[in-house]
């Protein structure tokens, strides 16, 4: 039986020691190296050219968290649906980026190692990103409703219709506040909220290209 093989997805700072522990501890055929855009990753491709490590940089800007997650997923998917193993090194770089690779590992659903103090490994995260994190219901309603929601329309339901009961659960979640559209109180989307649609939308994207 022909051997799994490995992706590797590490985050990169500046420093090539963030990414010695990963590349020593976990088994893998090729390395994606992920930088922000205005690091300078040659002190990291420099080593690992002398140690012949197979690998590619990939450049993404974390200040759009969901755009830069969604370029790691992008370019990892196709090994998944090759059948490779995928881990994720979030070690390396600042927080921001390690958020974004860890929103990536839990899109696809790939084990993610920290070696920041002590070495540590998340048990594989068993998702499909935003939308698996989210009740089914609650991500379908962000996906299907038209925001801003009127108000009034809630308000005229039983306060046990599911309607009703869906709509207290999204402010809840703190995904949905009180506004007002042109001059009637509506439902709007929070930052959070929009955050959460934004990263759906994009991967029914790119379901659908794949179809």
């Amino acid at each position: 039986m022909a051997r799994q093989q490995g992706l590797l997805v590490s985050t990169f700072g500046a420093n090539v020691s963030e990414i010695v522990p990963g590349l020593r501890s976990l088994p893998h055929d090729h390395l994606i190296l992920v930088v922000e855009t205005t690091a300078d990753e040659s002190a990291a491709t420099a080593f690992l050219d002398r140690l012949g490590v197979r690998y590619e940089a990939l450049t993404v800007d974390p200040q759009d968290l969901a755009a830069a997650a969604m370029r790691i997923v992008q370019r990892v998917q196709g090994q998944c649906w090759k059948g490779w193993s995928v881990c994720f090194d979030i070690t390396g770089g600042r927080k921001l980026l390690s958020d974004t690779a860890m929103l990536a590992a839990l899109a696809i659903g790939a084990e993610v190692c920290c070696y920041e103090t002590k070495a540590c490994r998340f048990p594989l995260l068993a998702a499909r990103g935003v939308e698996e994190a989210l009740p089914r219901e609650i991500a379908d309603a962000l996906l299907r409703t038209k925001w801003p929601f009127p108000l009034a329309t809630v308000q005229e339901l039983d306060g046990r219709h599911p309607l009703a009961i869906l709509m207290r659960r999204m402010r809840e979640m703190d995904l949905i506040e009180p506004t007002v559209a042109g001059k009637a109180p509506a439902l709007a989307l929070t930052g959070r909220g929009r955050a959460c649609l934004d990263w759906l939308q994009r991967m029914e994207g790119i379901s659908r290209s794949w179809e």
